[in-house]
């Protein structure tokens, strides 16, 4: 998806749906998430933090559609755009996991 080899065979009026979704997906994740630490249950917060992740690999799938539908002419001239938002998609994601697994672990070890 990032290096733009699959086509998307679509019009504005469908990405701009897909846009709306994405933004409520992210709004109502990243909202959830903050509560997560209201929760005392852990699997509660790792089940939010599961659904955050999921919102932001939907940006990624947004951002290629809307680069594909909207761009007229070669689409290598998006690459740094989609690696640079891959790239902090990606650290996010592991900084979440990662610090998701260190809490898991304490958690585990004070028992």
């Amino acid at each position: 998806m990032v290096v733009m080899q699959k086509p998307v065979n679509m019009t504005l009026i469908p990405a701009i749906a897909i846009a709306t979704y994405t933004t409520y997906k992210i709004t109502m994740a990243s909202i959830n998430l903050k509560r997560r630490h209201r929760s005392a249950e852990n699997l509660v917060r790792l089940l939010r933090i599961i659904n955050f992740i999921d919102a932001l690999v939907s940006i990624i799938t947004l951002q290629n559609t809307l680069i594909v539908v909207n761009a007229k002419g070669d689409l290598s001239e998006f690459l740094p755009l989609s690696a640079a938002t891959s790239r902090a998609i990606w650290a996010v994601i592991l900084f979440l996991s990662v610090a998701a697994m260190v809490k898991g672990i304490r958690g585990i070890i004070k028992r």
